[in-house]
């Protein structure tokens, strides 16, 4: 009996013995110990890191949304985190989708360094303008957004209707016709000295 349990090299009868009891039991710990490895890797390298300092719009002038009758002279956006200086960019579109409407490099940060505004051009066409801004804080994490608002009246800047310049056209070369044959018969009626 003493041969049959030492069969083969040292310890290898208890584990033959112990192998389909625990063969049950540590398959499914091992499964589970992986798959929570598994996600924490993953959770690590799809997270944010700095998902608690991404700044947060907390106001605007005008404000998000509006509906203007008076175009705004200029945008403001005010933040959650400080701005680093030097960061900001402020882009306004207007209704076209493609026309910009801000002063090229007129971004600015406010003293409280919460803040940035832009100034803009005199707008044009009624509808939906939208304020497209991006910058750093001053914790180094980029940020970026955007917001609108509604011009309900065409503002100064925008163009003459299509039949308004050739109506200026016209009357000027009708103007100079007449001019012109005011004038030639006026020097049609000078006697020619003799």
């Amino acid at each position: 009996m003493h041969d049959a349990i030492r069969v083969g090299p040292a310890g290898s009868s208890v584990r033959s013995v112990l192998a389909p009891v625990l063969a049950p039991v540590l398959a499914p710990v091992l499964a589970l110990t992986a798959a929570v490895l598994l996600s924490g890797v993953l959770l690590l390298v799809t997270s944010r890191p700095a998902l608690a300092h991404d700044n947060v719009l907390t106001g605007s002038e005008p404000p998000a949304s509006a509906a203007l009758a008076t175009p705004p002279d200029r945008v403001k956006l005010t933040f959650k985190w400080r701005i680093r200086s030097g960061s900001p960019a402020i882009t306004v579109v207007g209704p076209d989708g493609r026309t910009e409407w801000q002063h090229i490099d007129a971004e600015q940060i406010d003293p409280s360094g919460r803040a940035m505004s832009v100034d803009l051009r005199q707008l044009g066409p009624a509808g939906r303008y939208q304020v497209r801004y991006q910058g750093v804080t001053g914790r180094g994490t980029p940020f970026s957004g955007n917001m609108e608002f509604t011009l309900t009246q065409p503002g100064p800047a925008m163009p003459l209707p299509s039949g308004g310049l050739p109506l200026l056209w016209v009357t000027c070369v009708v103007l100079l016709t007449v001019a012109g044959s005011v004038l030639g018969i006026r020097l049609g009626r000078t006697p020619v000295p003799r």
